[in-house]
């Protein structure tokens, strides 16, 4: 049973807190003007015609007055810049291959996963090439963690990708595992070591021009063909592979711990004004499909009574609304929205609605009156998986005697690491509750964090 209680005793409040809904699921030009003034510096040449004597003197002098000694400067002999380039500019350098794993990629850099505990991370530039297997360009959007990559670099500049080819589409694991946390600081520049055996001499064109091709590449060992996703079916084929998934989930969860932040912001006017009222930390356990909470905490410190006796509160986000939405009893009804993309995943949504004989959304009133009002909301429903990724909950038509007007609640999820293993629970939830007649408002803003296993201790005394 998924609860929202709405409790009296704020004072901001005038006697009344607002409500919150519990157990919702679920659970991203420098100056255009040169110096100095008039494009070049200084504007006439150097008075006389140039250097005192009609040019640069020949010989540099070796010391300087008081007999300070003069380095030996080098200058580069004529021509000698441009050897080694072509009549087109093309330039010839060595270049070499790391291959690996994705797990994070930004507008100007790239890690990559090139062994088990090894992180190395790629500068991308303007051009920098993104290809398939087939040399073909893509988007870089298309690439996800866990897809693995070859990536390409001059030997002189490891750093820099000059070419970043999707070798395989990872699997639904080797992205789930992928998108878990890492250790930034684990996180290095490649050096000579990490570059792979086979080197090349590749003739390209200078800054990398995006569609240059390397010349005279050998080819590498030919790479494992990619998984075939599992196409859409009809809608009432997703919606029920996305409840055998969600099933599947639930079963597979081990008991875990949790810590929960709840911020919770209140406004007396709508369009809303919020103000922070105050911070509620508490610790979850998860053992057996039930939770349980413990340590509350306010503003940091501790308190004995439950945290609905000063505000709003919510609990059911780990399991509890991905089965109620999902369940046959509820008999919500789907419809097809259209794509989307959520946390870097390929979605379908779909919006849906839920009648009040079916509701297991319960509403707690301060006078202890409960009710369960008709809802609806949308789903994001992972396109690989069939992970439900994201779902979006709001009351329908909530009798007029009752004291809440409307109700509102978003749980997005997330991979995170238990026991070393992924898994995806909560990490963000949103909750809106708004007092009929007052304009009041509570929103509640939740984080989920430290996920650990459930382990309990447990000490034998022996008498004499």
């Amino acid at each position: 049973m998924r609860t929202l209680w709405l409790v009296a005793g704020l004072t901001i409040l005038a006697g009344v807190a607002a409500a919150q809904y519990p157990g919702q699921y679920p659970p991203g030009g420098y100056p255009p003007n040169t110096y100095p003034p008039g494009g070049s510096y200084p504007p006439n040449t150097y008075p006389g015609g140039g250097y005192p004597g009609g040019g640069y003197p020949n010989t540099y002098p070796s010391r300087l007055p008081g007999g300070i000694p003069v380095p030996e400067i080098k200058l580069p002999k004529k021509g000698e810049k441009d050897k080694g380039k072509g009549s087109d500019g093309d330039v010839k350098v060595t270049m070499a291959a790391i291959d690996g794993s994705l797990r994070k990629l930004g507008e100007k850099d790239l890690v990559l996963q090139s062994a088990p505990k090894t992180l190395l991370r790629f500068r991308l530039l303007a051009k920098t090439q993104f290809r398939d297997k087939d040399g073909e360009p893509v988007r870089d959007s298309l690439l996800h963690p866990g897809d693995q990559l070859s990536v390409q670099v001059n030997t002189e500049d490891p750093e820099t990708a000059l070419r970043v080819t999707l070798v395989k589409s990872g699997s639904s694991n080797e992205r789930a595992a992928a998108e878990l946390p890492f250790d930034s600081s684990t996180v290095r520049a490649p050096g000579e070591a990490d570059l792979g055996k086979k080197r090349t001499t590749a003739t390209v064109q200078q800054a990398e021009k995006s569609d240059a091709e390397p010349a005279t590449e050998s080819t590498p060992d030919a790479p494992e063909p990619a998984v075939s996703k599992k196409p859409l079916g009809t809608d009432d084929e997703v919606i029920t592979e996305a409840r055998t998934a969600a099933s599947n989930f639930t079963a597979s969860l081990p008991d875990f711990t949790a810590k929960q932040i709840t911020s919770r912001y209140f406004s007396q006017t709508w369009p809303a004004r919020w103000q922070k009222l105050d911070e509620v930390s508490a610790d979850v356990a998860c053992v057996g499909g039930k939770e349980e909470y413990r340590n509350f905490q306010v503003n940091g410190s501790p308190v004995n009574t439950p945290p609905e006796r000063s505000g709003s509160w919510s609990t059911g986000e780990f399991s509890t609304t991905l089965e109620d939405v999902l369940s046959y009893p509820t008999a919500a009804k789907f419809k097809r929205r259209g794509d989307d993309k959520i946390a870097g995943r390929a979605a379908v949504v779909f919006d849906y609605s839920v009648e009040q004989a079916h509701s297991h959304w319960t509403l707690v009133s301060p006078d202890d009156r409960r009710f369960s009002p008709a809802y609806e909301g949308a789903i994001w429903v992972d396109k690989e998986t069939r992970r439900v990724l994201r779902i979006e909950q709001r009351t329908v038509d909530i009798p007029r005697d009752f004291p809440l007007l409307k109700a509102e609640s978003t749980l997005t999820y997330a991979f995170v690491n238990i026991d070393r293993k992924p898994y995806l629970l909560p990490a963000t939830s949103e909750n809106l509750g708004c007092w009929r007649g007052s304009g009041s408002c509570m929103r509640n803003a939740i984080e989920f964090k430290d996920y650990q296993k459930f382990t309990t201790e447990s000490s034998v005394t022996f008498g004499k």
